[in-house]
């Protein structure tokens, strides 16, 4: 029997400081170029191994994920614990290092602010954070999630 897909939480339901369960990845050559042909992303320094070894690209003579790939990584934090059903209003991303193949990224998600503001329009702020396998950050993002209030809920 399939496990149950996530249910989207209540905002009632969520405290500042919680966290989400954390991601983990393997960002190798099939990944990439995988995001490259969804995206229409073919840039060489993500897709052209041969390219990369004698650019050197940030200094590197191998592919790097794409950039917003990182930032996929980060949403899907919030797809993976509260289902395809969650609604992402905003996503406000920064790529602060280059990722290249062989990378283990870990995203971590806190939900950092609470919106109760009535008629529809609640919704919860997630500060998303990746980082590679040296614990150094790749990227950051903020994620806006609207969110239904528990049904009888005070405004």
């Amino acid at each position: 029997m399939p496990a149950a897909a996530p249910a989207v939480p209540f905002l009632d339901d969520l405290q500042t400081g919680n966290m989400l369960p954390g991601l983990t990845y393997e960002v190798n050559q099939d990944l990439i170029d995988a995001y490259g042909m969804a995206s229409l992303d073919l840039n060489p320094v993500h897709m052209d191994p041969a390219w990369c070894e004698r650019a050197r690209v940030f200094g590197m003579p191998v592919p790097v994920a794409h950039g917003m790939m990182s930032m996929s990584f980060m949403a899907s934090a919030v797809y993976r614990a509260w289902g395809a059903l969650a609604e992402i209003t905003r996503v406000e991303s920064k790529f602060t290092k280059p990722c290249p193949i062989g990378s283990i990224v870990t995203v971590r998600a806190m939900v950092r602010d609470l919106h109760p503001l009535g008629d529809g329009e609640d919704y919860a702020t997630l500060t998303v954070e990746a980082t590679d396998q040296s614990d150094s950050v790749i990227g950051v993002s903020e994620i806006d999630v609207r969110l239904r209030r528990r049904p009888g809920a005070k405004p």
